[in-house]
C-alpha cells in the first residue's frame, strides 16, 4: 500500500525537479553569457583604446585589474597566431596555445563563421569554465601598426569559473530534494496514518471476521454504518451470515428430523428383523413338532399297515411302497424347510456349528470343497449379532451356490482387531460389484441390500470384493464392544 503512494509520488515529484532544474540552470547559463558577452566587450574596447594609444602598461595593467576582479580565471590577449601576447600578471606571457586540445576542439573542430563566442569547456586543471572568445577586428585606426589587409588583430580569451555558479544552482536542487523528500514522508504518515484507520484497521476486522465465520461463528456481524465501498461489503457479509445462519439453523433443524426418522426406520427395520426371524423360529418349531411328528406318525401306521397285513395283494403292496416313499420325500423336505427357517443348531449349539450344517447342507450336493476355519472365539456373539452373521455368510453361500460355479470355498470366523468377522471366499468366475443394482430390482442387488441392511444394524460393515475371473469375498465385521453391550 505504501509503495503504491509513494513511487508514483517519487516519478511526479523527481519529473517536475528534474525539469524544474534544467529550466533554471539553463536561466542561469543565460545570464552567465550575457554576463560574459557584455564583460568581453567592455575589456575588447578598453583594450582596443589602450592599443590605439599604443600604452603597453595600460593593456597590462586593464588586465591585471580584470583578473583581481575575481570574476574571472584567465584573461588573455591572444595575437592572430594563437600566441599570448599579454596576460594578467605575465604569468602565461609567450605561450602558444594549442588548438587541437579538448577544451579547444569544441569551437576549431567547427567552421570559423560557426564558431560560438561562449561555451562551456573543461579546462586542463579539470574545472569547469565558461569561455569567452571576442575576437579584435582590425580598424582604421590600427593600420598605423597593422596591415590594413588582416581582417582579425588577435583575441581576447577570458575564462569564467562555473563553480560558484553552479553552487546555488545545485543547492536549490538540494533544497528541493529535501524539501520533496520531506513531503513524500510526511505523505507517506499520512496516508498510513488514514489508510490503517480508515481501511486497513477496517479491512483487518473484516478478514478476523472472515475467519471466524469459516471456523463456525455464524452470529458475527460487522459495522455497516459508513457508506463507502468497505461499508457497503460490511452490509453484504451481515446479509449474507444471516442468512447463511437462518439456512444452517433450517439444515439442522432438517437433519435432526432426517436422523430421527431414520432412527426410527432403523428400530423398525431392526424390530422388524427380530420379529422375522422370531416367527421363523416359530414356524420352525411348529413344523418339527407338529407336521414332522404327524408325518413320522404316518409312515410307521404305514410300516403297520404292511406288517399286518400278511398278502396284500400286488397292487396295494405297490401302493403302501409309494406312500412310505412319498412320505419320507415330504419329511425331508420339511426338514430343509425347517432348517431354512431357523437352524436349532444355531439356538443350542451356536454360530459355528449351525454354519457349518449349513454350509454342508447345500455345498455337498454341488460338489464345492469346504474350507472353514475359526480363530479367537472364546464366547458366543449376543443373539441378534449371532444371527446377523449367520444370515449374512447363509445369504453369501447360498450365492456362491447360485452364481460362482466355484470349486472351492472358504468360510473363515474370528475376533479380529476388536471386531467378530465372519469371511466367505471363493474361486469361482467373480462379478463387478458396480454392475449389481441395490434398489432390490435383481434377486443378487437384493441379497446384497439384505447382508449391507443386517451389519448396519449391528453398527458393522459389510465388504464385498470380486472381479470377473478372480472369485469373490464377502467379510462382515461388527464391533466386540457393540456386541458385548447386546
Amino acid at each position: 500500500m505504501t509503495l503504491g503512494v509513494v513511487l508514483p509520488l517519487i516519478l511526479i515529484l523527481g519529473l517536475f525537479t528534474a525539469i524544474d532544474h534544467r529550466r533554471h540552470r539553463a536561466e542561469v547559463w543565460n545570464q552567465l553569457s550575457v554576463l560574459a558577452s557584455y564583460s568581453g566587450r567592455i575589456i575588447e574596447a578598453n583594450l582596443r583604446h589602450e592599443m590605439v594609444e599604443m600604452d603597453s602598461e595600460g593593456v597590462q595593467g586593464l588586465l591585471d585589474t580584470v583578473a583581481e576582479s575575481g570574476i574571472f580565471r584567465v584573461v588573455y590577449l591572444l595575437d592572430s597566431s594563437g600566441q599570448v601576447a599579454v596576460a594578467a600578471g605575465n604569468g602565461e606571457k609567450g605561450t602558444q596555445l594549442d588548438n587541437t586540445t579538448p577544451d579547444c576542439q569544441v569551437c576549431h573542430r567547427l567552421e570559423p563563421e560557426a564558431r560560438p563566442q561562449s561555451v562551456i569547456v573543461t579546462a586542463d586543471t579539470g574545472e569547469r569554465v565558461f569561455r569567452t572568445m571576442i575576437p579584435i577586428k582590425n580598424g582604421p585606426k590600427c593600420g598605423v601598426c597593422h596591415d590594413p589587409n588582416q581582417d582579425v588583430l588577435g583575441l581576447v580569451l577570458a575564462d569564467i569559473p562555473t563553480a560558484p555558479v553552479e553552487r546555488p544552482v545545485t543547492a536549490d536542487l538540494r533544497k528541493k530534494l529535501l524539501w520533496w523528500a520531506g513531503t513524500i514522508l510526511a505523505t507517506v504518515i499520512v496516508v498510513n496514518f488514514a489508510m490503517g484507520r480508515l481501511v486497513m484497521n477496517r479491512l483487518a476486522r473484516m478478514a478476523a471476521a472472515l475467519a471466524n465465520f469459516g471456523r463456525g461463528q455464524r452470529d458475527l456481524r460487522l459495522n455497516a454504518d459508513s457508506r463507502d465501498e468497505i461499508g457497503h461489503v460490511a452490509h453484504a457479509f451481515n446479509r449474507m451470515g444471516r442468512d447463511i445462519q437462518s439456512e444452517e439453523t433450517r439444515n439442522l433443524e432438517l437433519t435432526a428430523e432426517v436422523r430421527r426418522h431414520a432412527d426410527r426406520q432403523r428400530e423398525l427395520l431392526k424390530r422388524l428383523i427380530t420379529a422375522q426371524e422370531e416367527e421363523r423360529r416359530r414356524v420352525a418349531h411348529d413344523l418339527h413338532d407338529d407336521l414332522g411328528q404327524d408325518l413320522a406318525g404316518l409312515a410307521l401306521n404305514l410300516e403297520s399297515v404292511q406288517q399286518v397285513w400278511d398278502d396284500p395283494p400286488e397292487q396295494v403292496r405297490s401302493r403302501l411302497l409309494q406312500a412310505r416313499t412319498q412320505v419320507a420325500e415330504m419329511t425331508e423336505r420339511a426338514y430343509d424347510m425347517i432348517l431354512s427357517l431357523r437352524p436349532s443348531a444355531l439356538d443350542d449349539l451356536g454360530l459355528v456349528p449351525a454354519l457349518r450344517s449349513h454350509a454342508e447342507r447345500v455345498l455337498d450336493p454341488a460338489g464345492i470343497q469346504l474350507d472353514l476355519e475359526t480363530r479367537d472365539l472364546t464366547h458366543r456373539p449376543p443373539p441378534e449379532f449371532e444371527t446377523a452373521l449367520f444370515r449374512t455368510l447363509q445369504e453369501a453361500l447360498n450365492n456362491v451356490v447360485r452364481h460362482s460355479g466355484a470349486k472351492r470355498v472358504r468360510v473363515s470366523l474370528a475376533v479380529h482387531d476388536g471386531a467378530f468377522q465372519g469371511e466367505v471366499a471363493d474361486d469361482g468366475c467373480g462379478f463387478d460389484p458396480e454392475t449389481v443394482p441395490l434398489d432390490g430390482s435383481g434377486p443378487r442387488g437384493l441379497g446384497m441390500l439384505s447382508m449391507q441392511e443386517r451389519a448396519a444394524l449391528c453398527d458393522g460393515t459389510l465388504e464385498i470384493r470380486s472381479s470377473p475371473g478372480a472369485g469373490t469375498l464377502v467379510r462382515i465385521r461388527i464391533p466386540v464392544d457393540e456386541a458385548n453391550d447386546g
